[in-house]
C-alpha cells in the first residue's frame, strides 16, 4: 500500500469522526425556548386611603397616600397626581361612605365642609342636631367653639298661682353637650380666636333635644362653657337643680332660694 492510499484513508477515518460528533452534539443540544416580552401596561397614581375609613370619621391629609393603578381600571371621579387635587385639599372632610384599605379616593365618599350632608355626617349614631339661639353675653363671649363641650342653662321667671309674687328662675337643662358648629363655622379656630355668633348647633339625644327645645320656649337659653378636663364622658340631662336669684316678693324683700329635686333649701342648706 503506498503513501497516498494510506493518506486518504486517514483524511476518511478523520472526517468520519468529525461528521459523527456533530451529529451527536446536535441531537443532545437543548431545543431553544422561545422568550416572550410582556408588554407592560400603562399605570398612573392615585389618591387612595392608607387605612380602613368608617363612616363617620374625620379624615386629615396623612389619612392618604398615592397609589399605582392601571389606567385600565381608572374610574371617574379618583384623584390623580399632578392634576390639581392634593391630599391637603381633603383634611377635615367626613367619611360618608366606607372606604377600605388600598382604596382609591372619590369626592362621593368623602363630604367637605360647606357641602349639602356635612352636618348628618358629623353626628354621632343615634344623635340629633339642635339649633340654640345664643349672643355674645350668652354664649361665653364668643369664646365656644366647635367641639367645645357646654351646658345648656335655661333662666325664666315663674310667678306663683296668685301671681303675687315671681322668681327668677335658672335651669341646667343638659350638661356636657358637644358643640357642632357656631353659625355656619364647623371647625375649630387655628390660635386664640373667638365667634360670637346667633345660633349654636348641639349634639343631642333624643330626649335632650326636646328638653332644649322646650327650654327655648320657656325662657332664654345660655352655654356655659365646660374646662376641657371636664370635657370626657357623655351628654346627660340636667340634675334637676334649679337656683332662683334675686327673688321678689310681693313686699319687695329680695333674697336667693334654692330648689333641689322638687324641694325648698335655704341659703344655709337647710331645708323650708
Amino acid at each position: 500500500m503506498n503513501a497516498v492510499r494510506i493518506a486518504i484513508l486517514v483524511a476518511a477515518a478523520v472526517a468520519a469522526i468529525a461528521v459523527a460528533f456533530f451529529v451527536r452534539q446536535a441531537m443532545t443540544s437543548p431545543e431553544p425556548v422561545a422568550v416572550q416580552v410582556e408588554q407592560q401596561r400603562p399605570v398612573t397614581r392615585v389618591l387612595a386611603a392608607r387605612q380602613d375609613l368608617a363612616v363617620g370619621d374625620r379624615v386629615s391629609a396623612s389619612d392618604f397616600y398615592w397609589q399605582t393603578w392601571p389606567e385600565e381600571g381608572m374610574t371617574p371621579g379618583y384623584v390623580i397626581e399632578g392634576r390639581g387635587q392634593d391630599a391637603s385639599d381633603f383634611a377635615g372632610s367626613v367619611v360618608r361612605a366606607q372606604i377600605r384599605q388600598g382604596e382609591p379616593i372619590t369626592g362621593r365618599r368623602l363630604v367637605q365642609q360647606g357641602d349639602a350632608g356635612f352636618m348628618s355626617a358629623v353626628l354621632s349614631p343615634g344623635m340629633r342636631a339642635v339649633a340654640v339661639p345664643i349672643s355674645a353675653d350668652r354664649g361665653a363671649g364668643g369664646f365656644i367653639l366647635p367641639n367645645d363641650r357646654v351646658d345648656v342653662i335655661v333662666s325664666f321667671v315663674e310667678e306663683d298661682t296668685m301671681g303675687m309674687s315671681r322668681s327668677f328662675m335658672a335651669q341646667t337643662i343638659v350638661e356636657n353637650a358637644r358643640v357642632l358648629a357656631i353659625d355656619q363655622t364647623f371647625a375649630e379656630i387655628d390660635g386664640e380666636g373667638s365667634v360670637v355668633g346667633e345660633t349654636a348647633t348641639l349634639e343631642l339625644t333624643p330626649d335632650q333635644a326636646r328638653a332644649v327645645s322646650m327650654a327655648v320656649i320657656r325662657g332664654e337659653v345660655a352655654l356655659v362653657l365646660r374646662a376641657l378636663a371636664d370635657a370626657e364622658g357623655d351628654p346627660m340631662l340636667g340634675d334637676g337643680t334649679t337656683l332662683g336669684e334675686g327673688t321678689a316678693s310681693s313686699d319687695g324683700a329680695s333674697g336667693v332660694t334654692v330648689i333641689r329635686f322638687g324641694r325648698v333649701v335655704s341659703s344655709s342648706g337647710g331645708e323650708q
